[in-house]
């Protein structure tokens, strides 16, 4: 519990943080996700033969983690993505419906900490990559 307190408090901080300099993505965006991941201690399940997740995206980096921000339609693809890349280490969710189209599904990335966390709102589909405490850029 505490672990998911300190992740959301991460989370939250982030999003206060972040209204402007995005940095426009383009390519696969689940290898993209899988690199910043193993590059803040991220232990993936496998890293082949997953599926490819193409889309428009931007993201945000500060000295918490990283945020990306994609349309709500990509939502199932990268769950699918994120289940296979790291399966068995999903801490919490998914939560939520898609009716409500509020959803969050957290995966935790190390054992020292960190976290990949994946939300939907109406708006976007938003992917927070958060550092291990102590962590540094």
């Amino acid at each position: 519990m505490r672990l998911y307190a300190l992740i959301l408090v991460s989370a939250l901080a982030m999003i206060g943080c972040a209204t402007e300099h995005y940095t426009t993505g383009h390519g696969d965006i689940g290898q993209f996700i899988l690199q910043q991941a193993i590059r803040h201690g991220g232990v993936p399940t496998t890293t082949n033969g997953l599926p490819v997740v193409t889309s428009r995206w931007r993201y945000l980096e500060d000295e918490h983690g990283m945020q990306i921000l994609l349309p709500p339609h990509d939502y199932p693809s990268l769950e699918a993505f994120l289940d296979q890349a790291f399966a068995g280490k999903a801490q919490f969710g998914p939560s939520g419906s898609p009716e409500s189209r509020t959803r969050i599904h957290e995966y935790r990335m190390a054992q020292k900490g960190g976290g990949i966390q994946l939300s939907e709102q109406d708006s976007d589909t938003l992917v927070l990559i958060i550092r291990p405490f102590g962590a540094s850029r």
